[in-house]
Protein backbone atom coordinates (compact mmCIF):
# COMPACT_ATOMS: atom_id res chain seq x y z
CA UNK A 1 0.00 0.00 0.00
CA UNK A 2 1.37 3.47 -0.78
CA UNK A 3 0.71 4.68 2.74
CA UNK A 4 2.78 1.83 4.16
CA UNK A 5 5.64 2.77 1.82
CA UNK A 6 5.48 6.27 3.17
CA UNK A 7 5.62 4.92 6.71
CA UNK A 8 8.72 2.92 5.83
CA UNK A 9 10.38 6.09 4.53
CA UNK A 10 9.48 7.74 7.80
CA UNK A 11 10.92 4.94 9.91
CA UNK A 12 14.16 4.86 7.94
CA UNK A 13 14.87 8.51 8.62
CA UNK A 14 18.00 8.75 10.67
CA UNK A 15 18.20 11.54 13.19
CA UNK A 16 21.42 13.44 13.86
CA UNK A 17 23.47 11.84 16.64
CA UNK A 18 23.32 13.38 20.09
CA UNK A 19 26.52 14.63 21.74
CA UNK A 20 26.77 11.44 23.81
CA UNK A 21 26.69 9.34 20.60
CA UNK A 22 29.60 11.10 18.92
CA UNK A 23 32.85 9.21 19.48
CA UNK A 24 35.97 10.99 20.65
CA UNK A 25 37.84 11.42 17.36
CA UNK A 26 40.91 13.25 18.71
CA UNK A 27 44.12 11.60 17.41
CA UNK A 28 46.05 9.72 20.04
CA UNK A 29 49.49 11.10 20.77
CA UNK A 30 52.33 8.86 19.57
CA UNK A 31 54.17 9.51 22.84
CA UNK A 32 51.29 8.64 25.11
CA UNK A 33 52.19 6.25 27.92
CA UNK A 34 51.31 2.69 27.06
CA UNK A 35 51.03 3.20 23.30
CA UNK A 36 52.74 0.58 21.08
CA UNK A 37 55.20 1.10 18.29
CA UNK A 38 53.20 2.43 15.39
CA UNK A 39 55.59 0.91 12.84
CA UNK A 40 54.77 -2.68 13.71
CA UNK A 41 58.32 -3.76 12.80
CA UNK A 42 59.46 -7.29 13.59
CA UNK A 43 63.16 -7.00 12.70
CA UNK A 44 66.29 -7.82 14.67
CA UNK A 45 66.00 -4.76 16.87
CA UNK A 46 63.85 -5.57 19.84
CA UNK A 47 62.00 -2.91 21.77
CA UNK A 48 63.50 -2.06 25.11
CA UNK A 49 61.50 -3.29 28.10
CA UNK A 50 59.00 -0.70 29.24
CA UNK A 51 59.60 0.88 32.60
CA UNK A 52 56.98 0.03 35.19
CA UNK A 53 54.31 2.71 35.36
CA UNK A 54 54.23 4.62 38.61
CA UNK A 55 51.11 4.03 40.67
CA UNK A 56 49.10 7.05 41.71
CA UNK A 57 46.76 7.25 44.65
CA UNK A 58 43.81 8.53 42.62
CA UNK A 59 43.46 9.14 38.89
CA UNK A 60 41.76 12.25 37.57
CA UNK A 61 38.13 12.04 36.50
CA UNK A 62 38.90 11.91 32.76
CA UNK A 63 41.61 9.22 33.00
CA UNK A 64 39.42 7.20 35.31
CA UNK A 65 36.59 7.26 32.81
CA UNK A 66 38.93 6.35 29.93
CA UNK A 67 40.56 3.68 32.13
CA UNK A 68 43.99 5.05 31.21
CA UNK A 69 47.14 5.73 33.21
CA UNK A 70 47.40 8.99 35.09
CA UNK A 71 50.11 10.95 36.94
CA UNK A 72 50.28 12.63 40.32
CA UNK A 73 50.53 16.18 39.00
CA UNK A 74 47.46 18.23 38.06
CA UNK A 75 46.81 18.75 35.26
CA UNK A 76 48.14 15.32 34.29
CA UNK A 77 50.17 14.64 31.15
CA UNK A 78 47.30 12.87 29.34
CA UNK A 79 44.92 15.79 29.78
CA UNK A 80 47.63 18.29 28.84
CA UNK A 81 48.43 16.48 25.60
CA UNK A 82 44.74 16.29 24.73
CA UNK A 83 44.34 20.03 25.33
CA UNK A 84 41.83 19.40 28.12
CA UNK A 85 43.74 20.64 31.14
CA UNK A 86 40.63 22.33 32.54
CA UNK A 87 38.94 18.93 32.81
CA UNK A 88 41.75 17.38 34.87
CA UNK A 89 39.91 17.30 38.17
CA UNK A 90 39.51 14.79 40.94
CA UNK A 91 36.61 12.31 40.57
CA UNK A 92 34.72 14.00 43.40
CA UNK A 93 35.07 17.37 41.71
CA UNK A 94 33.75 15.88 38.47
CA UNK A 95 30.34 15.61 40.13
CA UNK A 96 30.20 19.39 40.09
CA UNK A 97 31.45 19.70 36.49
CA UNK A 98 27.84 19.36 35.34
CA UNK A 99 26.85 20.97 32.10
CA UNK A 100 30.29 22.29 31.20
CA UNK A 101 31.97 18.86 31.28
CA UNK A 102 29.17 17.55 29.05
CA UNK A 103 29.89 20.26 26.50
CA UNK A 104 33.54 19.22 26.34
CA UNK A 105 32.72 15.57 25.76
CA UNK A 106 33.22 14.20 29.31
CA UNK A 107 29.73 12.95 30.07
CA UNK A 108 30.29 11.86 33.68
CA UNK A 109 28.04 14.04 35.84
CA UNK A 110 28.43 12.01 39.01
CA UNK A 111 30.22 9.31 40.95
CA UNK A 112 28.64 6.07 42.07
CA UNK A 113 29.42 3.77 44.97
CA UNK A 114 28.65 0.04 45.12
CA UNK A 115 28.94 -0.23 48.90
CA UNK A 116 25.19 -0.38 49.47
CA UNK A 117 23.69 -3.90 49.38
CA UNK A 118 20.61 -2.49 47.66
CA UNK A 119 22.50 -1.22 44.64
CA UNK A 120 24.40 1.81 43.43
CA UNK A 121 23.86 5.01 45.38
CA UNK A 122 25.16 8.52 44.87
CA UNK A 123 28.20 9.39 46.97
CA UNK A 124 27.38 12.15 49.52
CA UNK A 125 28.72 15.42 48.21
CA UNK A 126 28.80 19.13 48.74
CA UNK A 127 25.96 21.25 47.30
CA UNK A 128 26.14 21.16 43.51
CA UNK A 129 26.89 24.46 41.78
CA UNK A 130 24.02 25.49 39.53
CA UNK A 131 26.22 26.96 36.78
CA UNK A 132 24.89 24.43 34.26
CA UNK A 133 21.28 25.41 35.07
CA UNK A 134 21.20 28.96 36.44
CA UNK A 135 18.07 30.02 38.39
CA UNK A 136 16.98 32.55 35.71
CA UNK A 137 17.02 29.76 33.13
CA UNK A 138 15.00 27.46 35.36
CA UNK A 139 12.50 30.26 36.12
CA UNK A 140 12.06 31.02 32.42
CA UNK A 141 11.65 27.39 31.37
CA UNK A 142 9.11 26.58 34.09
CA UNK A 143 7.14 29.70 33.20
CA UNK A 144 7.12 28.67 29.53
CA UNK A 145 6.07 25.16 30.44
CA UNK A 146 3.04 26.37 32.39
CA UNK A 147 2.00 28.85 29.70
CA UNK A 148 2.62 26.72 26.58
CA UNK A 149 2.72 23.02 27.45
CA UNK A 150 0.66 22.56 30.60
CA UNK A 151 -2.70 23.02 28.79
CA UNK A 152 -1.87 19.84 26.83
CA UNK A 153 0.15 17.93 29.44
CA UNK A 154 -1.08 19.11 32.88
CA UNK A 155 1.19 16.79 34.85
CA UNK A 156 2.82 19.54 36.90
CA UNK A 157 1.45 22.08 39.33
CA UNK A 158 3.29 25.10 40.62
CA UNK A 159 3.43 23.50 44.08
CA UNK A 160 5.03 20.35 42.71
CA UNK A 161 7.47 22.43 40.65
CA UNK A 162 8.52 24.21 43.88
CA UNK A 163 9.00 20.81 45.51
CA UNK A 164 11.16 19.61 42.61
CA UNK A 165 13.35 22.72 42.84
CA UNK A 166 13.71 22.37 46.59
CA UNK A 167 14.67 18.71 46.32
CA UNK A 168 17.06 19.44 43.46
CA UNK A 169 18.89 22.04 45.58
CA UNK A 170 19.14 19.78 48.62
CA UNK A 171 22.75 18.54 48.95
CA UNK A 172 21.72 15.17 50.38
CA UNK A 173 18.96 14.38 47.88
CA UNK A 174 19.18 11.90 45.05
CA UNK A 175 19.63 12.91 41.41
CA UNK A 176 16.04 12.30 40.25
CA UNK A 177 14.66 15.76 41.12
CA UNK A 178 17.60 17.58 39.53
CA UNK A 179 17.37 15.30 36.50
CA UNK A 180 13.64 16.02 36.18
CA UNK A 181 13.91 19.82 36.27
CA UNK A 182 16.83 19.60 33.85
CA UNK A 183 14.78 17.45 31.45
CA UNK A 184 11.85 19.89 31.69
CA UNK A 185 14.11 22.79 30.75
CA UNK A 186 15.61 20.78 27.89
CA UNK A 187 12.16 19.95 26.52
CA UNK A 188 11.05 23.59 26.66
CA UNK A 189 14.17 24.82 24.87
CA UNK A 190 13.97 22.13 22.21
CA UNK A 191 10.23 22.21 21.54
CA UNK A 192 8.83 25.60 22.53
CA UNK A 193 11.63 28.07 21.82
CA UNK A 194 13.13 29.03 18.48
CA UNK A 195 16.18 26.81 18.26
CA UNK A 196 18.41 29.37 16.54
CA UNK A 197 17.62 32.20 18.97
CA UNK A 198 19.11 33.14 22.33
CA UNK A 199 16.69 33.05 25.26
CA UNK A 200 19.36 33.87 27.85
CA UNK A 201 21.79 36.49 26.46
CA UNK A 202 24.52 37.30 28.93
CA UNK A 203 23.87 34.11 30.92
CA UNK A 204 24.40 31.23 28.49
CA UNK A 205 26.59 31.64 25.38
CA UNK A 206 24.58 29.04 23.48
CA UNK A 207 21.63 29.11 21.16
CA UNK A 208 18.47 27.44 22.43
CA UNK A 209 18.84 24.21 20.46
CA UNK A 210 22.49 23.66 21.43
CA UNK A 211 21.89 24.53 25.07
CA UNK A 212 18.76 22.38 25.14
CA UNK A 213 20.73 19.40 23.81
CA UNK A 214 23.40 19.95 26.46
CA UNK A 215 20.78 20.02 29.22
CA UNK A 216 19.24 16.88 27.75
CA UNK A 217 22.60 15.11 27.88
CA UNK A 218 22.99 16.23 31.49
CA UNK A 219 19.55 14.84 32.34
CA UNK A 220 20.43 11.52 30.67
CA UNK A 221 23.60 11.30 32.74
CA UNK A 222 21.69 11.97 35.94
CA UNK A 223 19.05 9.44 34.93
CA UNK A 224 21.72 6.73 34.97
CA UNK A 225 22.36 7.48 38.65
CA UNK A 226 18.74 7.13 39.75
CA UNK A 227 18.25 4.10 41.96
CA UNK A 228 15.68 1.67 40.50
CA UNK A 229 13.29 0.99 43.34
CA UNK A 230 10.60 -1.67 43.22
CA UNK A 231 8.13 1.07 44.17
CA UNK A 232 9.14 4.10 42.08
CA UNK A 233 8.43 7.67 43.02
CA UNK A 234 6.21 9.97 41.00
CA UNK A 235 9.26 12.08 40.17
CA UNK A 236 10.86 9.05 38.50
CA UNK A 237 7.76 8.65 36.34
CA UNK A 238 7.95 12.30 35.36
CA UNK A 239 11.65 12.01 34.55
CA UNK A 240 11.13 9.11 32.15
CA UNK A 241 8.28 10.95 30.42
CA UNK A 242 10.27 14.14 29.86
CA UNK A 243 13.25 12.18 28.56
CA UNK A 244 10.87 10.47 26.13
CA UNK A 245 9.58 13.88 25.06
CA UNK A 246 13.11 15.19 24.45
CA UNK A 247 14.02 12.14 22.38
CA UNK A 248 10.87 12.67 20.30
CA UNK A 249 11.73 16.30 19.62
CA UNK A 250 15.18 15.22 18.42
CA UNK A 251 13.75 12.50 16.11
CA UNK A 252 15.26 9.71 18.23
CA UNK A 253 12.21 7.53 17.71
CA UNK A 254 13.68 4.26 18.97
CA UNK A 255 15.12 5.82 22.12
CA UNK A 256 11.84 7.66 22.64
CA UNK A 257 10.00 4.35 22.57
CA UNK A 258 12.35 2.94 25.22
CA UNK A 259 11.71 5.81 27.63
CA UNK A 260 7.98 5.81 26.87
CA UNK A 261 7.76 2.14 27.85
CA UNK A 262 9.84 2.87 30.93
CA UNK A 263 7.48 5.67 31.95
CA UNK A 264 4.37 3.50 31.54
CA UNK A 265 5.98 0.65 33.47
CA UNK A 266 7.03 2.91 36.33
CA UNK A 267 3.55 4.41 36.52
CA UNK A 268 2.00 0.94 36.74
CA UNK A 269 4.31 0.21 39.70
CA UNK A 270 3.71 3.59 41.35
CA UNK A 271 1.78 3.57 44.64
CA UNK A 272 0.35 7.05 45.29
CA UNK A 273 -0.42 6.26 48.94
CA UNK A 274 3.32 6.38 49.63
CA UNK A 275 3.77 9.78 48.00
CA UNK A 276 2.74 13.34 48.71
CA UNK A 277 -1.04 13.80 48.85
CA UNK A 278 -1.24 15.90 45.68
CA UNK A 279 0.81 13.37 43.71
CA UNK A 280 -2.26 11.14 43.37
CA UNK A 281 -4.11 13.66 41.21
CA UNK A 282 -1.03 14.33 39.10
CA UNK A 283 -0.43 10.60 38.63
CA UNK A 284 -4.00 10.22 37.32
CA UNK A 285 -3.34 12.95 34.77
CA UNK A 286 0.00 11.39 33.87
CA UNK A 287 -1.80 8.12 33.18
CA UNK A 288 -3.89 9.76 30.47
CA UNK A 289 -0.93 11.72 29.09
CA UNK A 290 1.01 8.48 28.75
CA UNK A 291 -2.01 6.69 27.27
CA UNK A 292 -2.37 9.39 24.60
CA UNK A 293 1.38 9.47 23.95
CA UNK A 294 1.73 5.69 23.80
CA UNK A 295 -1.20 5.12 21.46
CA UNK A 296 -0.23 8.01 19.22
CA UNK A 297 3.35 6.72 19.08
CA UNK A 298 2.11 3.17 18.59
CA UNK A 299 0.02 4.17 15.57
CA UNK A 300 2.70 6.30 13.95
CA UNK A 301 5.45 3.69 14.29
CA UNK A 302 3.39 0.49 14.58
CA UNK A 303 4.45 -0.27 18.15
CA UNK A 304 2.58 -2.22 20.83
CA UNK A 305 1.11 -0.44 23.85
CA UNK A 306 1.25 -1.13 27.57
CA UNK A 307 -1.53 0.81 29.28
CA UNK A 308 -5.06 -0.56 29.30
CA UNK A 309 -8.36 0.94 30.34
CA UNK A 310 -9.82 -1.13 33.15
CA UNK A 311 -12.40 -0.60 35.91
CA UNK A 312 -9.55 0.76 38.03
CA UNK A 313 -8.47 3.34 35.46
CA UNK A 314 -8.68 6.96 36.70
CA UNK A 315 -11.87 8.65 35.57
CA UNK A 316 -11.73 11.56 33.16
CA UNK A 317 -12.55 14.49 35.43
CA UNK A 318 -14.62 17.36 34.11
CA UNK A 319 -13.10 20.77 34.77
CA UNK A 320 -13.16 23.94 32.73
CA UNK A 321 -9.41 24.60 32.85
CA UNK A 322 -8.60 21.07 31.65
CA UNK A 323 -11.35 20.73 29.04
CA UNK A 324 -8.89 20.53 26.14
CA UNK A 325 -6.82 17.87 27.85
CA UNK A 326 -9.80 15.65 28.65
CA UNK A 327 -11.13 16.05 25.11
CA UNK A 328 -7.76 14.76 23.89
CA UNK A 329 -7.95 11.81 26.28
CA UNK A 330 -11.47 11.06 25.05
CA UNK A 331 -10.16 10.92 21.47
CA UNK A 332 -7.81 8.05 22.32
CA UNK A 333 -9.99 6.26 24.86
CA UNK A 334 -11.83 4.09 22.27
CA UNK A 335 -8.53 2.96 20.74
CA UNK A 336 -7.93 -0.06 22.95
CA UNK A 337 -5.13 -2.60 22.67
CA UNK A 338 -7.14 -4.66 20.18
CA UNK A 339 -7.39 -1.61 17.89
CA UNK A 340 -3.60 -1.15 18.04
CA UNK A 341 -3.18 -4.87 17.35
CA UNK A 342 -5.50 -4.51 14.34
CA UNK A 343 -3.48 -1.56 13.08
CA UNK A 344 -0.29 -3.61 13.48
CA UNK A 345 -1.95 -6.38 11.42
CA UNK A 346 -1.90 -8.93 14.20
CA UNK A 347 -3.57 -12.24 13.35
CA UNK A 348 -7.05 -12.47 14.87
CA UNK A 349 -9.12 -15.55 15.50
CA UNK A 350 -12.20 -13.30 15.37
CA UNK A 351 -11.65 -10.35 13.03
CA UNK A 352 -13.29 -7.05 14.05
CA UNK A 353 -16.68 -6.31 12.62
CA UNK A 354 -17.80 -3.26 10.69
CA UNK A 355 -20.10 -2.40 13.59
CA UNK A 356 -17.22 -2.26 16.07
CA UNK A 357 -15.30 0.12 13.82
CA UNK A 358 -18.43 2.24 13.46
CA UNK A 359 -18.63 2.50 17.25
CA UNK A 360 -15.03 3.67 17.39
CA UNK A 361 -15.71 6.25 14.69
CA UNK A 362 -18.70 7.58 16.60
CA UNK A 363 -16.64 7.89 19.78
CA UNK A 364 -13.90 9.78 17.94
CA UNK A 365 -16.39 12.16 16.32
CA UNK A 366 -18.10 12.89 19.65
CA UNK A 367 -14.94 13.19 21.74
CA UNK A 368 -14.31 16.89 21.13
CA UNK A 369 -16.66 19.29 22.89
CA UNK A 370 -16.80 22.25 20.53
CA UNK A 371 -18.69 24.34 23.08
CA UNK A 372 -15.70 24.41 25.46
CA UNK A 373 -13.66 27.56 25.80
CA UNK A 374 -10.30 26.31 24.53
CA UNK A 375 -6.94 27.92 23.88
CA UNK A 376 -5.66 28.05 20.31
CA UNK A 377 -2.96 25.51 21.15
CA UNK A 378 -5.64 23.11 22.41
CA UNK A 379 -7.82 23.68 19.35
CA UNK A 380 -4.90 22.99 17.02
CA UNK A 381 -3.98 19.73 18.71
CA UNK A 382 -7.56 18.49 18.96
CA UNK A 383 -8.59 19.34 15.40
CA UNK A 384 -5.51 17.88 13.72
CA UNK A 385 -5.53 14.77 15.91
CA UNK A 386 -9.22 14.08 15.34
CA UNK A 387 -8.86 14.32 11.57
CA UNK A 388 -5.72 12.17 11.69
CA UNK A 389 -7.55 9.44 13.61
CA UNK A 390 -10.30 9.49 10.98
CA UNK A 391 -7.64 8.83 8.35
CA UNK A 392 -6.22 5.95 10.41
CA UNK A 393 -9.67 4.41 10.72
CA UNK A 394 -10.24 4.86 6.98
CA UNK A 395 -6.98 3.04 6.23
CA UNK A 396 -8.03 0.12 8.44
CA UNK A 397 -11.33 -0.11 6.59
CA UNK A 398 -9.49 0.02 3.28
CA UNK A 399 -7.29 -2.87 4.39
CA UNK A 400 -10.32 -4.89 5.53
CA UNK A 401 -12.28 -4.19 2.34
CA UNK A 402 -15.08 -2.19 4.00
CA UNK A 403 -15.05 0.71 1.52
CA UNK A 404 -17.18 1.31 -1.57
CA UNK A 405 -17.49 3.86 -4.38
CA UNK A 406 -20.81 5.21 -3.13
CA UNK A 407 -21.65 4.58 0.50
CA UNK A 408 -23.17 6.20 3.52
CA UNK A 409 -21.66 7.66 5.60
CA UNK A 410 -19.00 9.28 3.47
CA UNK A 411 -16.26 7.82 5.69
CA UNK A 412 -16.96 4.44 4.01
CA UNK A 413 -16.03 5.75 0.55
CA UNK A 414 -12.69 5.63 -1.21
CA UNK A 415 -12.46 9.40 -1.61
CA UNK A 416 -13.00 10.20 2.09
CA UNK A 417 -9.43 11.60 2.66
CA UNK A 418 -10.26 14.43 0.26
CA UNK A 419 -13.09 15.41 2.59
CA UNK A 420 -10.74 15.22 5.57
CA UNK A 421 -8.25 17.50 3.81
CA UNK A 422 -10.97 20.05 3.17
CA UNK A 423 -12.00 19.94 6.83
CA UNK A 424 -8.36 20.35 7.83
CA UNK A 425 -8.05 23.53 5.79
CA UNK A 426 -11.25 24.98 7.24
CA UNK A 427 -10.36 24.07 10.84
CA UNK A 428 -6.79 25.41 10.87
CA UNK A 429 -7.03 28.59 8.79
CA UNK A 430 -8.04 30.62 11.84
CA UNK A 431 -5.13 29.32 13.94
CA UNK A 432 -1.61 30.70 14.03
CA UNK A 433 1.31 28.52 13.02
CA UNK A 434 2.83 28.98 16.49
CA UNK A 435 -0.24 27.39 18.10
CA UNK A 436 0.33 24.31 15.93
CA UNK A 437 4.12 24.01 16.05
CA UNK A 438 4.24 24.09 19.87
CA UNK A 439 3.09 20.45 19.82
CA UNK A 440 6.34 19.35 18.24
CA UNK A 441 7.17 16.87 15.55
CA UNK A 442 4.21 14.61 16.36
CA UNK A 443 1.70 16.98 14.80
CA UNK A 444 3.89 17.31 11.69
CA UNK A 445 3.81 13.55 11.23
CA UNK A 446 0.02 13.51 11.55
CA UNK A 447 -0.30 16.11 8.81
CA UNK A 448 2.08 14.06 6.67
CA UNK A 449 -0.16 10.99 7.08
CA UNK A 450 -3.20 13.00 5.98
CA UNK A 451 -1.37 14.44 2.97
CA UNK A 452 -0.11 11.00 1.87
CA UNK A 453 -3.63 9.58 2.09
CA UNK A 454 -4.86 12.40 -0.15
CA UNK A 455 -2.13 11.62 -2.68
CA UNK A 456 -3.11 7.94 -2.65
CA UNK A 457 -6.73 8.82 -3.38
CA UNK A 458 -5.88 11.29 -6.15
CA UNK A 459 -3.78 8.57 -7.80
CA UNK A 460 -6.87 6.35 -8.02
CA UNK A 461 -9.69 8.86 -8.47
CA UNK A 462 -9.40 11.52 -11.21
CA UNK A 463 -10.12 15.07 -10.11
CA UNK A 464 -13.25 15.17 -12.24
CA UNK A 465 -14.61 12.21 -10.28
CA UNK A 466 -13.70 13.98 -7.05
CA UNK A 467 -15.81 16.94 -8.10
CA UNK A 468 -18.60 14.53 -9.02
CA UNK A 469 -18.51 13.14 -5.47
CA UNK A 470 -19.01 16.61 -4.10
CA UNK A 471 -15.70 16.70 -2.24
CA UNK A 472 -14.53 20.02 -3.63
CA UNK A 473 -13.60 21.76 -6.84
CA UNK A 474 -9.83 21.66 -6.32
CA UNK A 475 -8.55 18.95 -3.96
CA UNK A 476 -5.01 19.71 -5.08
CA UNK A 477 -5.36 23.17 -3.51
CA UNK A 478 -6.11 21.58 -0.17
CA UNK A 479 -3.10 19.32 -0.59
CA UNK A 480 -0.95 22.33 -1.42
CA UNK A 481 -2.16 24.05 1.75
CA UNK A 482 -1.29 21.02 3.89
CA UNK A 483 2.15 20.80 2.32
CA UNK A 484 2.87 24.48 2.95
CA UNK A 485 1.76 24.03 6.56
CA UNK A 486 4.10 21.06 6.98
CA UNK A 487 7.09 23.13 5.85
CA UNK A 488 6.43 25.62 8.69
CA UNK A 489 6.32 22.99 11.45
CA UNK A 490 9.11 21.15 13.31
CA UNK A 491 11.03 18.87 10.96
CA UNK A 492 8.94 19.97 7.99
CA UNK A 493 11.59 21.48 5.76
CA UNK A 494 14.37 19.14 6.80
CA UNK A 495 12.53 15.82 6.67
CA UNK A 496 8.80 15.57 6.11
CA UNK A 497 8.37 17.78 3.06
CA UNK A 498 11.01 15.67 1.31
CA UNK A 499 9.16 12.49 2.33
CA UNK A 500 5.90 13.91 0.97
CA UNK A 501 7.58 14.96 -2.27
CA UNK A 502 9.04 11.46 -2.74
CA UNK A 503 5.62 9.94 -2.13
CA UNK A 504 4.07 12.27 -4.70
CA UNK A 505 6.75 11.47 -7.28
CA UNK A 506 6.30 7.74 -6.71
CA UNK A 507 2.50 7.70 -6.59
CA UNK A 508 1.33 10.65 -8.67
CA UNK A 509 4.25 12.01 -10.71
CA UNK A 510 2.03 14.20 -12.90
CA UNK A 511 0.67 16.16 -9.93
CA UNK A 512 1.97 19.74 -9.83
CA UNK A 513 1.64 21.67 -6.58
Amino acid sequence: MAFEQQQQHLHQHSSPPSPSQVADKRPRSAASPGDGDGGGGGGADKAAPRPKRAQVSKACARCKKLQKGCSEHRPCQRCLKAGLAEQCVAPQASIDAGFWSTRSGDNSPGTLSATSPRGFVVVPREPRPRNFLPPPVLDHCLDRFFSKLRPTIPILTEDYAVKLRRDADAPDSGPESLATVTAICAMVLLQVEDGESFSFPGIIPEKNSRYGRALFEEALGLHQQVYRRSTPSFTQCLLSFFLYACHSVLFHHSQAFIFLREATTLLLLFRPSMEDPYARKLSERLFWVLLVSERSHGIRYRRPVTLQITPGTPAIEKSADLAGFWNLAALFRPLDTSFIALWNQETFSCPPTAASLANIETAINEAVDHTSDLLDTQKANLRVTQLWLRIILWQIRLHLGHLAEDAHPISLTYHYPLEVAKDLVLSTQDLSVDSIKVHGVGITEKLLDIACAVVDVLARIPLTDAVKHGVGARPEDNLRYVRQLITQLPGGKATYDDLLNKHIQHTLPNLVL
